[in-house]
């Protein structure tokens, strides 16, 4: 009768075990994910030759059409070891979440910036880029194939490897927090600034600017005319005229921006990339033809996959309009996450009966053709964080990287939930707190491949 009993007991502790697990189970599924990619910027090498060490490869010439670009330095502080460091401790504050030990300690975090006590339980999933850089292996005969942003051949094989867009693209991620450094100039106090891309919208508006159909004024005295000057010499008008041929067929335009000038050649980056916009595999066929691939203006035209997708609602979403006036959710969530430092550093920071340590402020945006802000479908918050010559940025960035890190957490949690944020007169930024529309987005981040 004892040995019933006993038996009865074990089976009835078993079935208790097993509903709990189920019920674990069936929790944790109930709680919305997120997907978020933090990319620490660059991570390879300058190196010569760029025909083997380079970046950008190109199917048509086979060689790669730019030298690697390493990042910024001043002394021994480098880019890519800030920016790494950095990026490491947000990917394990966002880590936090898929726990529900971990998420006690991030409710703390929220705590700091918001005077509610009760948060949505959502889980971040994060995934690195990169954890490590070239200086780990330095003697590798390709010290740039884990850094590379584009696919390329592998030197021994020939087999085409995935860069850093494909492998972000294969993630699909709704959210990438890319991190740099910028060097500050004579009479640049630091701070923080937003790195743009606009969409098929703008650069429709610079083409037919190029081709005499349309009024400068349009650009000149509109949101996007801050252009990234680039080339020495040229006004910030014929920089982007230049910049848009770019986009469009992968040629400079010559100063006057009408005529192409065919030794500047930057690729057809679309097809550059593993993704569903890619052309097909003879794309390479029709070079210099009427179409996608006319090497002059007049014969120029955006047809094709990647061009559906540039002229589609949700690309207009992501870089055109939106909260922050132009710039679309793309500068929304880079200027929220900025914000959320701006506020999160001098909170963390601040001593009893002492002032708030003082930031460098937000700047304007940096606008050129960028790489990750195009050719990803997640939302992209490309954050020049910081300015690499500037103690004042250094210190907050290196020796209180994981106030910084709960910072860009909690944004990113902001921007999927939405969050109340205390108000704080005394801070020049506050976040808006509001959570982005994603829901309209619908599958888009999922149909990148």
């Amino acid at each position: 009768m004892t040995i019933v009993v006993f038996l009865s007991s074990l089976n009835l502790h078993k079935s208790i075990l097993i509903l709990w697990f189920a019920f674990i189970s069936f929790s944790l599924e109930a709680v919305p994910v997120f997907r978020i990619v933090v990319d620490p910027g660059h991570g390879g090498i300058a190196k010569d030759p760029k025909a083997q060490h380079g970046d950008k490869y190109d199917s048509i010439t086979q060689t790669y059409l730019e030298t690697y670009k390493q990042g910024t330095e001043h002394g021994n502080i480098t880019e890519r070891k800030v920016v790494l460091d950095l990026a490491k401790e947000v990917h394990k504050i966002l880590k936090l979440t898929e726990t529900e030990a971990g998420w006690k300690e991030f409710e703390g975090y929220l705590k700091l910036f918001s005077k509610k006590s009760d948060f949505q339980r959502v889980i971040l999933e994060s995934k690195l880029t990169r954890e490590s850089s070239f200086d780990d292996d330095p003697n590798s005969d390709d010290p740039n194939a884990a850094y590379r942003l584009y696919d390329f051949p592998d030197p021994k094989t020939g087999v085409r490897r995935k860069g850093r867009l494909s492998k972000i693209n294969e993630l699909k991620p709704q959210l990438v927090l890319s991190l740099h450094l910028n060097p500050a100039s004579k009479g640049q106090t630091g701070g923080m600034g937003a790195v743009l891309t606009p969409g098929y919208k703008t650069f429709s508006k610079l083409k037919k600017i190029s081709e005499k159909k349309s009024s400068p004024n349009g650009f000149t005295n509109g949101p996007w005319s801050e252009w990234l000057i680039f080339q020495s010499g040229w006004s910030k008008l014929e920089n982007a005229i230049a910049d848009t041929w770019i986009y469009f067929h992968g040629y400079w335009s010559k100063k006057n921006g009408k005529d192409t000038d065919l030794s500047k050649f930057e690729g057809y980056r679309q097809n550059m990339i593993s993704w569903r916009y890619a052309d097909e595999s003879n794309w390479e066929k029709q070079i210099g033809k009427p179409g996608p691939y006319a090497t002059n203006h007049e014969s120029f035209l955006e047809t094709g996959k990647f061009w559906e997708r540039e002229k589609g609602k949700k690309e207009e979403w992501r870089r055109e309009g939106g909260k922050e006036g132009f710039g679309g959710d793309n500068h929304y969530v880079t200027k929220e996450l900025m914000r959320f430092v701006q506020y999160g550093l001098p909170v963390q920071l601040k001593e009893k009966n002492s002032p708030y340590p003082e930031l460098g402020p937000i700047q304007k945006p940096y606008i050129s053709t960028y790489s990750l802000p195009t050719y990803i479908n997640a939302l992209c918050a490309f954050i020049e964080i910081g300015y690499v010559n500037r103690s004042r940025d250094m210190k907050y960035l290196t020796q209180n990287k994981k106030e910084t890190a709960i910072s860009l957490a909690v944004g990113i949690y902001s921007l999927f939930v939405g969050l109340d944020v205390k108000k704080n007169a005394n801070l020049p930024y506050q976040p808006k707190g509001k959570k982005v529309n994603w829901e309209r987005y619908e599958t888009y981040f999922d149909e990148v491949l």
